[in-house]
């Protein structure tokens, strides 16, 4: 069972509108709490369950900034974000009138987004998603959108695989990441895949942060 976290709230601005986030209170907190409630003899799977969803990480904060300055790209497109986490980016998405879709792997992330759209007065359409699988039957996106989502080794294959099979025909893909050590072997991924790419840096607090957009000619 994934035990009840301490959260707090934290509150950022995007044009008109004051979005409120509840997060984890203390990720190093959250994940103590977690390897007790699983025991001496954890699920080899138990990784899977780490509250990294709980965390309002720059890069969501750069991807949310990314969309509310960028609404004419989105409109009318079908568009889907993956492991999103608290879903601040959907959560803009939503507020400004684009038709999102959250999905995320985690199994309380559902929760986390239900009291986030609640606090926020926003509904957005979630879906469990392992990006892994390729037998979902969500249809093709014309913006597939994520944010550090290349924190394991296997990621920058696996994601890449997902997003292709998410877009639609003459689509894009939208990442942030902060420069983690496997985003170059993603970008190497992507490319062997056809795709071409623009790279828009971002700063979020001070920090560098590098936003791509993929797609083919």
């Amino acid at each position: 069972m994934i035990p009840k976290y301490v959260t707090k709230i934290e509150q950022r601005k995007l044009q008109d509108k004051v979005f409120v986030l509840e997060v984890i209170n203390d990720l190093d907190d959250a994940i103590e709490l977690l390897c007790e409630s699983l025991g001496p003899h954890p699920n080899p799977f138990a990784e899977d369950l780490c509250p990294y969803y709980g965390v309002l990480w720059p890069s969501a904060e750069a991807l949310a900034g990314y969309i509310s300055n960028n609404l004419n790209k989105m409109k009318g497109k079908r568009v889907i974000e993956v492991g999103c986490g608290l879903g601040f980016p959907s959560l803009t998405a939503a507020h400004f009138g684009i038709n999102v879709l959250a999905t995320d792997f985690h199994p309380d992330v559902v929760n986390f987004l239900a009291r986030n759209q609640k606090h926020n007065s926003v509904e957005v359409a979630f879906e469990r998603l392992n990006w892994r699988n390729d037998q979902h039957t969500l249809g093709k996106f014309d913006i597939v959108m994520g944010s550090d989502v290349l924190y394991e080794p296997k990621h920058p294959g696996d994601v890449a695989a997902g997003f292709e099979r998410l877009l639609a025909p003459g689509g894009e893909v939208w990442v942030v990441d902060p420069g983690r050590g496997y985003l170059q072997k993603f970008l190497d991924e992507m490319e062997k895949a056809g795709f071409k790419h623009s790279f828009e840096p971002q700063t979020i607090n001070k920090q560098e942060l590098f936003l791509f957009r993929f797609f083919r000619d």
